[in-house]
């Protein structure tokens, strides 16, 4: 199965896996919000946390600048279906957008928003009952556990 990585765990896969993260991410998809939502969480680690310098942030999107390329690009087609999920859910409407995404296009979403996997477990029905299909997950975490 394909598999649908949103900026967290997109973020945190390159962050662990540095240059091993190219095998486990060319070929696989992303929204097209997904770097934004990255380049928004590492302006927000340098100007507002002070966690990283501006140097290894220029770094880290430059690495993610050449895997954005070797990736599919997908967007939420359906902007009422992402709203209802959204609104059903509790959600914002990009988390929504990826679970929209992932359950339109057959594909294994992989996040590290604990609270996100937390609501699709809750949500099975009303997911089953919105958009026909459960949404399957996991963390990237899972995913590179043993790679």
């Amino acid at each position: 199965m394909n598999l649908l990585f949103d900026a967290s765990a997109l973020l945190n896969i390159i962050r662990r896996k540095r240059r091993k993260a190219f095998n486990i991410l060319v070929g696989n998809y992303i929204l097209d919000l997904t770097f934004y939502e990255i380049g928004n969480a590492i302006w927000k680690e340098t100007k507002l946390q002070k966690r990283i310098e501006v140097d290894e942030a220029s770094k880290l999107l430059k690495t993610i600048s050449i895997i954005k390329d070797k990736m599919q690009m997908l967007r939420a087609e359906n902007l009422v279906v992402v709203f209802k999920i959204a609104y059903e859910l509790g959600i914002t409407f990009y988390d929504a957008s990826y679970i929209v995404a992932a359950a339109g296009n057959n594909l294994l979403l992989v996040t590290d928003d604990k609270k996100l996997i937390s609501k699709l477990e809750q949500s099975k029905d009303t997911l089953k009952r919105i958009l026909g299909s459960e949404v399957k997950v996991m963390t990237s975490l899972e995913l590179t556990r043993g790679g």
